[in-house]
């Protein structure tokens, strides 16, 4: 069971070096979650951020700004991480259990802008949609390139774009059931997702 969330307030805690266009970032992430994007109005944004509507359309364009700044952060963040970790010169088996690990710590630490990403990027416009799309395609394309170099050098099966979908999906819909502080860590997530993904269920 996932666990719950107490309600989005201004008085919020507030790093010291956090700007006011990260705090109303960082407050919509979370009411976004809680509440579904379609379902949260500006009002309960300025409510929540202590910012009267000028004030806080002075920080923002509108809410569907937000949810692509939320949306593509996250994604940005997993493709640099990504293709360094691809770069490295290590074994295969190594770099996918640094992809796993890298992907379910940041879904773990960021899983209000996880999930608001992942549920409600299709009440984007065409164009952000589009270039949300885009940035999935090319995050999965690295994945795509590390199984193809496993499948070349005899370390794993050949896995098509289909089953690559499958795979990568598998990880990102962690933010559905997980538990931030729940009993099980990173790695271990990482650890059980990558034993399945490399030997399956079935007894050899």
């Amino acid at each position: 069971m996932v666990a719950g969330r107490s309600e989005v307030t201004a008085s919020g805690p507030v790093a010291d070096d956090e700007t006011t266009p990260e705090r109303v970032l960082r407050l919509a992430t979370d009411l976004f979650a809680q509440r579904g994007f379609d379902a949260t109005g500006v009002q309960e944004l300025s409510e929540a951020t202590g910012l009267g509507r000028g004030a806080l359309y002075y920080h923002i364009k509108s809410k569907q700004e937000l949810l692509l700044r939320i949306a593509t952060r996250l994604l940005e963040r997993a493709i640099d991480n990504a293709e360094e970790i691809v770069a490295r010169d290590v074994s295969v088996p190594d770099r996918l259990t640094a992809l796993t690990e890298y992907l379910i710590t940041d879904l773990m630490a960021e899983r209000s802008a996880w999930m608001t990403s992942m549920r409600d990027w299709t009440s984007l416009d065409e164009a952000g949609r589009a270039k949300i799309l885009a940035m999935r395609d090319h995050y999965e394309s690295i994945w795509q390139r590390l199984f193809d170099e496993g499948a070349e050098l005899g370390v794993t099966r050949r896995v098509d774009p289909t089953l690559r979908k499958a795979i990568v999906g598998m990880f990102t819909s962690i933010h559905s059931w997980l538990a931030p502080h729940g009993a099980l860590s990173a790695q271990e997530i990482s650890a059980t997702y990558l034993d399945f993904m490399l030997h399956g269920v079935m007894r050899e």
